[in-house]
C-alpha cells in the first residue's frame, strides 16, 4: 500500500488523533513535523485552511481531520462499525470531543502553554477545567460498563484520547467520580499506539 504522509504538529489534538488513527489502522505513514525544513511551504500549499494536519495518499490531500479519519477507516476497514446506525455514535462523539469537549481544555491550554506560572490567569484555568469537567459527565454517562464507546476501538476512542491524553499533561485529571471514564482512559493509555504517537 502507498505510504500516506501526515504534516503534523505533535501537541495538536486534531493531529495526534490522526496519528492514532494510522497506528491503529496499521497503516504505513510517513510523518513529517510541520516545521521541519521547507515542510511549511508545502502544507501551506496544500490546505486552503493553512492549518495541520495534512494528509496525503497518492492523489488524494486531505485537510480536514474529521474527514481523513473517515478516509482512514475506508482504506483500513477498520474504525467504524459496519451498519449506518452504529457508525452514528462514534461519529457524533468524534464531533462532541472537538465542539465541546475541546473548548475548556483550550482555555487551560493556552493559558498556560509557554508561560511560566506566575502568569497564569488561574480564573481562566478554573472556568476551562469547570467546563471540562462538565463535558465528562456526557462521556462517562455514554460509556457505562462498555470497553468502548462503540463495538471496538474506533473513531471515539482516537478523538477522546488525545483530548484526555493533553489534558493529563497539562494538568487536568478525570474525576473520580468518573472511574469508569479513568479505567477507559488507562486502557487506551496502555495501547501501544499511545505511546508510539504521545507528543509527551
Amino acid at each position: 500500500m502507498e505510504t500516506f504522509v501526515l504534516y503534523d504538529k505533535p501537541e495538536c489534538p486534531f493531529c495526534w488523533k490522526i496519528r492514532l488513527a494510522l497506528a491503529e489502522a496499521e497503516l504505513p505513514a510517513e510523518i513529517i513535523h510541520y516545521q521541519h525544513g521547507n515542510a511549511e511551504s508545502q502544507w501551506l500549499t496544500l490546505s486552503p485552511n493553512k492549518t495541520v494536519p495534512v494528509l496525503q495518499h497518492g492523489d488524494v490531500t486531505l485537510y480536514e481531520s474529521a474527514i481523513m479519519l473517515e478516509y482512514i477507516a475506508d482504506v483500513s476497514g477498520r474504525l467504524l462499525p459496519q451498519t449506518a446506525g452504529e457508525k452514528a455514535l462514534p461519529r457524533l462523539l468524534h464531533r462532541y470531543s472537538d465542539m465541546t469537549l475541546g473548548v475548556g481544555l483550550r482555555k487551560v491550554i493556552f493559558e498556560k502553554r509557554d508561560k511560566p506560572e506566575a502568569d497564569w490567569n488561574q480564573q481562566r484555568i478554573a472556568e476551562g477545567t469547570e467546563d471540562f469537567f462538565d463535558a465528562l459527565r456526557f462521556l462517562a454517562d455514554t460509556l457505562g460498563d462498555n470497553d468502548y464507546f462503540a463495538a471496538e476501538y474506533g473513531f471515539a476512542e482516537c478523538a477522546l484520547t488525545a483530548r484526555l491524553g493533553l489534558a493529563q499533561h497539562y494538568g487536568i485529571a478525570i474525576p473520580e467520580g468518573h472511574a469508569n471514564l479513568r479505567d477507559w482512559f488507562q486502557r487506551m493509555q496502555q495501547r501501544p499506539s499511545y505511546s508510539l504517537t504521545s507528543p509527551f
